[in-house]
């Protein structure tokens, strides 16, 4: 084998001729779902990464996305998908496409997931008639899957139907709590971001279980603050405040929310968004409880980057006490 000289960010570096450009990151020990690769100034996608070689003197460009800084530069970013709102809206449970579509104008999502179900040959309406799915960034997810396997034949599906490379993996491993089987969601996670998915697993409290998750290449890690469709609340603040603190990439506390304040409380504690179903969908009012959750997710997060006063246990007077009158 050659090695050649190629430029990689900015300065040379020597490579062995002909390397595909998904193996030149795995030797840089780069995930391919964390990163966006410009070939000779040709934003190359992660499709063609395994087909793309490298030549003598080709130009590199890795980048990936970081946030910062004041609220103004405080991107929300997964996979390399910048995102306005930090609410991830769910379409299931909703009394109709016209409620669904109510709750979309006020809440103002730009991610949405959907389901993937076999295609209704006895005709009937389409669950998502009415609802113009080319403004949203797609979630498909695998719910229903309770194996590894059946989780990544619901992803190249989804693929294949042109939603997008984002996956939601859910795989249930327990059908009382739907709670997610560990094993299969770390397995089908491992599997499709070889293949280039976007992976953003859906995944119970345990902070062991979301820092494998992270290092096996998710884009997002997603821990549940109750059981899916309780909407319970947050029943372990501590658990999810050490996922934050662990996990280097996105996390997005996913299903069991009941009201607005908590999904405040999840940014708050540093989570870069949320993902709420059934506490919209299953309100009095949805589309006035969507609008709440989206104001929600903004004084949150507005909240972690003002950064909380100091907590004490003495009682200290907020007016001064020299000069009073006695």
């Amino acid at each position: 084998m050659t090695d050649v000289t190629v430029t990689l960010n900015g300065k040379p570096r020597r490579v062995v001729e002909g390397v595909s450009l998904l193996d030149l990151l795995e030797q840089l020990d780069v995930q391919p779902s964390r990163v966006v690769v410009e070939h000779n100034r040709e934003i190359r996608r992660r499709d063609d990464f395994a087909k793309t070689v490298v030549r003598a003197g080709d130009e590199l460009e890795l980048v990936y996305f970081v946030g910062g800084g004041s609220p103004a530069d405080d991107a929300f970013v997964v996979g390399g998908r910048p995102l306005r709102s930090r609410l991830i809206h769910g379409t299931g449970k909703y009394a109709s496409n016209e409620v669904l579509a109510r709750c979309l104008t006020a809440a103002q999502p730009d991610m949405i997931t959907v389901a993937i179900r076999r295609l209704n040959l006895e005709g009937g309406r389409s669950e998502l008639e009415g609802i113009d799915l080319r403004r949203y960034t797609l979630l498909p997810n695998t719910a229903g899957a309770t194996t590894a396997d059946g989780a990544i034949r619901l992803a190249r599906l989804a693929r294949a139907a042109g939603f997008s490379d984002f996956i939601k993996v859910e795989v249930v491993g327990d059908e009382d709590t739907l709670l997610p089987d560990p094993q299969a969601t770390l397995e089908a996670t491992r599997q499709l971001v070889k293949e280039g998915f976007i992976v953003m697993p859906y995944t119970s409290d345990d902070v062991v279980q979301a820092i494998r998750l992270y290092e096996a290449g998710a884009a997002a890690v997603m821990p549940g603050a109750a059981p899916i469709g309780t909407t319970l609340g947050l029943q372990n603040l501590l658990n999810l405040e050490l996922i934050v603190s662990k996990v280097k990439v996105p996390v997005i506390v996913d299903a069991g929310l009941g009201v607005p304040s908590e999904a405040a409380r999840c940014l708050e504690l540093g989570a870069a968004g949320v993902l709420v179903n059934t506490a919209i969908a299953r309100a009095k009012n949805p589309p006035e409880m969507a609008r709440a959750f989206a104001e929600a997710v903004v004084a949150g997060r507005r909240a972690f980057n003002a950064g909380r006063a100091h907590i004490g246990v003495k009682a200290v007077a907020s007016s001064p006490v020299e000069g009073i009158p006695v």
